[in-house]
């Protein structure tokens, strides 16, 4: 797993690519997710394009990241998960807690 950050304004943007699984990837994300709220950067756009899979520690990893990210009083938001990580997604019904764009400005104008 392969995470990058970029500034677009108050909003971060983390660019995730690979498999979001129990590990590394896990690890990764986590404190990608603790250094932007510990610099007091509550609002974040995930970059779900290139992650073609997401077992159940990586679904765990971004509710943890949102619940972090909602009591720092920010949020977190997907943008443009692939076909089958939005189904897992839906089977678990985290598109209907999740804002998820198809859009950059769109998820980065919706702060």
């Amino acid at each position: 797993m392969k995470v990058k950050v970029r500034d677009a304004g108050k909003v971060r943007i983390v660019d995730l690519s690979g498999k979001l699984t129990l590990g590394d990837a896990v690890r990764s994300l986590d404190e990608t997710l603790a250094g932007l709220l510990k610099g007091k950067h509550n609002q974040i756009v995930l970059n779900l394009k290139d992650v073609d899979y997401v077992d159940s520690a990586g679904i765990g990893e971004l509710v943890a990241g949102k619940k972090r990210a909602v009591a720092a009083g920010g949020d977190v938001r997907l943008l443009l998960p692939s076909s089958s990580v939005y189904q897992v997604l839906s089977i678990v019904q985290l598109h209907l807690i999740f804002q998820i764009f198809d859009e950059e400005a769109k998820a980065v104008g919706s702060f």
